[in-house]
């Protein structure tokens, strides 16, 4: 059996130690051939000395300032010369097989544009970070399972979009509907690149036994106020661009409704905003929902336009992409409170 060529890419800014780990990961992986493409995103340590002096054979691309996470991996995607592209955060770290296991499903079937990996928490042994991602109706989207005991999969299962810690990419795919887009920075992009696979007529699966460890929000952390604004705006921006209109004149009334079941949560105290606003109080969390929204309607031209010039990649039309986000939807309680650990 022919092995393609898979390029893995890493995007790191600081981070020294755990980059270390993770890049650690990748050289002990058990599938050849592949190219490790280390993108430092205007760290201020010396990740360069590091990569070069331990893994030469790595490429290296030393970016001056933070494109974020969009512009870095895009910087690193188009350096790549594989079949297959896969991304890692610095912050997790590979099993042994996770190439391999990605790879073998992805061969298994031309219409599979991304491959998911099965994410654990590295904060919670034996509890799960990721294992896909759902969406909710007004485009705010949440990993799959986050919580859960590990799961067992015996076959790929299906999902809506992969979760841009650690997955594979179709690099013909990419080619087909464009990488991240820059304008989200970081947080979502992922989500609006798997919308966009959809759109043209592409699957994202989850591979058994791909496996990584995520320390999660190592970079940027996991309850900053940096963290809500991103995620604030950019899921509008998720829904202006791949929605069906159906979807898009039912987005007030779904954002509305995640605004009281937040309001819920704060009263009873569960979920993660209970974190947020342990370590900000209610008017930093609020004057950075605002500075989001100005940011987010600043911003809706432009993502209208960018909707537009994707009509003629669409392999599918309105209704089968409505019933593919309906099958795969989450509720507002599973995206703000998360669903029941079993």
């Amino acid at each position: 059996m022919e092995h393609p060529l898979v390029s893995v890419v890493v995007v790191c800014c600081n981070g020294l130690e755990i980059t270390r780990q993770c890049l650690a990961g990748l050289f002990n992986q058990d599938y050849e051939p592949r190219e490790i493409i280390v993108v430092d995103n205007g760290s201020q340590e010396d990740v360069q000395g590091m990569v070069t002096g331990k893994y030469p054979q790595f490429r290296f691309i030393r970016i001056d300032r933070n494109l974020g996470f969009a512009g870095g991996y895009n910087r690193g995607i188009e350096a790549a010369n594989g079949k297959y592209i896969a991304i890692i955060n610095n912050d997790a770290i590979a099993s042994p097989q996770w190439l391999c296991k990605l790879i073998e499903v992805a061969e298994k079937d031309a219409k599979i544009g991304a491959v998911a990996s099965i994410i654990a928490d590295g904060n919670r042994p034996n509890a799960l970070d990721s294992c896909g991602v759902g969406i909710a109706l007004d485009g705010m989207s949440r990993q799959l399972m986050r919580g859960q005991a590990l799961p067992v999969l015996r076959a790929p299962k299906e999902v809506l979009v992969a979760s841009g810690c650690a997955c594979l990419f179709r690099a013909d795919a990419l080619e087909a509907v464009g990488l991240f887009d820059e304008s989200f920075f970081a947080y979502c992009e992922d989500t609006d690149l798997g919308l966009r696979l959809r759109w043209a007529g592409f699957k994202t699966v989850v591979a058994p036994d791909a496996q990584v460890t995520h320390y999660y929000s190592m970079t940027t952390g996991k309850y900053s106020l940096q963290k809500v604004f991103f995620v604030e705006r950019n899921h509008f921006w998720v829904a202006v661009k791949n929605f069906p209109p159906v979807l898009l004149l039912f987005l007030p009334f779904a954002t509305i409704w995640r605004y009281l079941v937040q309001i819920f949560a704060m009263i009873t105290r569960s979920g993660d905003l209970i974190e947020f606003s342990a370590q900000s109080n209610f008017f930093q969390v609020a004057a950075t929902i605002v500075k989001a929204y100005i940011s987010a309607i600043a911003g809706m031209p432009l993502m209208l336009r960018k909707r537009k010039l994707f009509l003629p990649e669409r392999r599918i039309g309105n209704f089968q992409m409505l019933r593919i986000i309906v099958a795969h939807r989450m509720s507002m309680v599973e995206i703000i409170i998360g669903s029941k650990t079993k």
